[in-house]
């Protein structure tokens, strides 16, 4: 009786309990590539790290927590008709630096992108919707030119930078006297990283603010919550999550960042120690120490997001995007608000936009040494992008960026999809685990899977086709892979969990295997969410820097016909390298030139991307 009773009760047990071959495949498929692909490599960063004695660590070259560390941090210096200011920040070592610097950086940046989303979320005023156009400008990364551009802005120059040459344009008929304002050294990396890396946070606690249902701000509206009291005691803990999560990702991208630390030549941090590693390859005798500046890097990005998952989990998060009920519909701006928005929002919004901006005059000037760029003449405007299209190498670093980057989306499209959707569907044991290692990837900094991958395939696939010496191209797609792979897998997921599982339990219950089933149903469900994380993971390939600069340079520069870096390797050598001239102009102008090419991808990536996913989804989150 109970042989014939187990058919009959295996065919009423809902659909999702039952582990058919089809589940059991999309969930350990990309659970085994995320481990052999990703974390083992990671594992040879604590085996190298092990080697080293962590007691050198603790010099100060490394840790200097003196007052010593600030005692060059303004000086202002009074020379005949010119008051000179220099803001130098402070040196506490290269850990120090590194730590303190993100923690600075992360907490500017959520006050700003806080702020800026809350003005444009809840408020309606008159030019709200060009500082949100503004607000998102700084998202178009222009790796290296527009820390370069900041530099020419804000930074040290024998000239006037653009800064000191508009404030002085006032000052000298006032006072007679020209006033200096020069950021270097740490205080410019802070400033610059701040500048490019806000909007994340921004666009975070903006699609948060999307879902706020509007009957509990009229609620509080209606008990006597107006201005400050409605943002503190409503608006702000329902946006928190965004906050967070945006937070978190502006640390480890602070972490990870090498390109203003080598524009403003502060050389005293983390990220760019590691990257001088991949500068003279081979070097044995400093391999642990690279290990253990990796490993701690890669602490100092665990432990905020371990910390963060406890209040904001990827499955969370990702609820947020179901929307509001009834979305808010905006509060006037008062006349004090519309001072603020004016003298305050809209100066600190422009001044993170002008970097981009200035990137794109560059990119048809001839040079840009003095405060202002020397634009090209009228009939010679293009020259800067007619002489890249005439450097082999250059040419050669734009067909290896889109090859790896139509590489690693197949693999991404496939393992994305299986991941988001096991991760939704799945209730099997692992099911847990690789939704956070889908996710682990955004946490980790790039430098660190950089080394991570060349110490990993260079000791255990030497020879191979995987040998990232012989064959860098390769391993650099793998990396792509893994790094961009939780944009798909987070867009899929948003996307299935939206989805009834009712329609594949019916489904299912008529005789249709799960494979059907997601080929009849859930594909034609989810295909714009599975659309959108494949753009973003695409445009995010081709804007790719610690990965492809360092692994990527593996192989020679861009003098070389046959290297094997993609675009921002090549944005790299043209804005370091002065030797590298063509066409009669900077090198940073061409730089500029093919950096406008890849703002205009992202643009169109990006704009594409946000139609397609749904109302208070985030591009970009934990």
């Amino acid at each position: 009786m109970a042989a014939r009773e187990r058919p009959l009760l295996e065919r009423l047990r809902p659909a999702r309990a039952r582990a058919d071959p089809e589940i059991v495949i999309l969930l350990y498929t990309p659970l085994l590539a995320i481990i052999f692909a990703f974390i083992a490599p990671l594992l040879t960063v604590v085996l190298e790290a092990s080697r080293m004695d962590f007691r050198e660590l603790a010099t100060s070259y490394y840790i200097n927590p003196s007052l010593d560390a600030f005692s060059n941090f303004i000086s202002i210096n009074r020379l005949p008709g010119t008051i000179r200011i220099d803001v130098n920040g402070f040196d506490m070592g290269v850990i120090g630096n590194t730590l303190v610097n993100s923690a600075i950086v992360t907490a500017a940046a959520a006050t700003i992108g806080a702020s800026i989303a809350v003005l444009i979320g809840l408020y309606r005023f008159p030019g709200r919707r060009l500082l949100a156009v503004l607000a998102y400008v700084p998202l178009l990364i222009a790796p290296f030119v527009n820390a370069y551009v900041m530099e020419r802005y804000f930074g040290k120059s024998f000239t006037f930078n653009t800064l000191s040459y508009m404030i002085s344009m006032i000052t000298r008929p006032l006072f007679g006297e020209n006033v200096v304002i020069e950021f270097s050294g740490q205080a410019g990396v802070a400033l610059a990283q701040t500048l490019m890396f806000y909007p994340i946070v921004y666009i975070n606690a903006l699609a948060a603010l999307g879902t706020v249902d509007a009957t509990l701000v009229e609620q509080a509206i209606n008990l006597g919550a107006r201005g400050w009291r409605l943002i503190r005691s409503i608006i702000l803990p329902l946006i928190m999550p965004g906050v967070l999560a945006g937070s978190v990702l502006v640390f480890i991208l602070s972490l990870e960042d090498v390109g203003a630390p080598i524009v403003f030549r502060f050389h005293k941090m983390m990220s760019y120690q590691i990257y001088q590693y991949f500068q003279s390859v081979g070097s044995e005798a400093s391999r642990p120490l690279v290990a253990a500046l990796s490993l701690l890097m890669l602490l100092f990005a665990a432990i905020p997001l371990a910390a963060i998952r406890r209040y904001l989990s990827l499955r969370y998060y990702a609820r947020l995007a179901r929307g509001a009920p009834r979305p808010f519909r905006g509060l006037r701006l008062g006349p004090r608000g519309l001072l603020l928005a004016y003298l305050v929002a809209l100066p600190i919004v422009l001044t993170a936009a002008a970097p981009q901006i200035g990137v794109v005059v560059l990119a048809f000037s001839r040079k840009w040494i003095g405060p202002l760029p020397d634009l090209l003449p009228p009939g010679r405007l293009f020259d800067n992008f007619a002489t890249l299209a005439g450097m082999a190498g250059v040419v050669r670093s734009i067909y290896n960026s889109v090859t790896y980057m139509l590489e690693a989306i197949v693999f991404i499209a496939l393992l994305g999809f299986m991941a988001g959707y096991a991760t939704a569907r799945a209730r099997l044991p692992g099911a847990a685990l690789l939704d956070l290692l889908s996710s682990l990837p955004l946490a980790v900094p790039g430098l660190v899977v950089a080394f991570s991958y060349y110490v990993f395939f260079a000791t255990y696939f030497h020879g191979t086709f995987l040998d990232p010496v012989l064959f860098p191209g390769h391993v650099l797609v793998l990396a792509y892979i893994m790094r961009k792979l939780p944009f798909t897998v987070r867009s899929v997921f948003t996307a299935v969990i939206q989805t009834p599982e009712e329609l594949e339990d019916a489904a299912r219950s008529l005789g249709a295997r799960r494979a059907m089933t997601i080929r009849r149903i859930v594909l034609p469900l989810v295909w714009r969410g599975l659309l959108a994380g494949l753009l973003l993971s695409a445009i995010y390939v081709l804007s790719e820097v610690s990965v492809s600069i360092t692994l990527g340079g593996l192989k020679g520069s861009i003098v070389s016909r046959e290297h094997a870096g993609p675009i921002t390797f090549a944005i790299l050598q043209l804005t370091t390298q002065a030797t590298i001239v063509a066409g009669g102009t900077q090198p940073q102008a061409k730089a500029a030139a093919l950096a406008v090419v890849l703002m205009a991808l992202e643009a169109g990536v990006i704009l594409a991307a946000s139609r397609l996913t749904r109302r208070g989804q985030a591009l970009v989150t934990i």
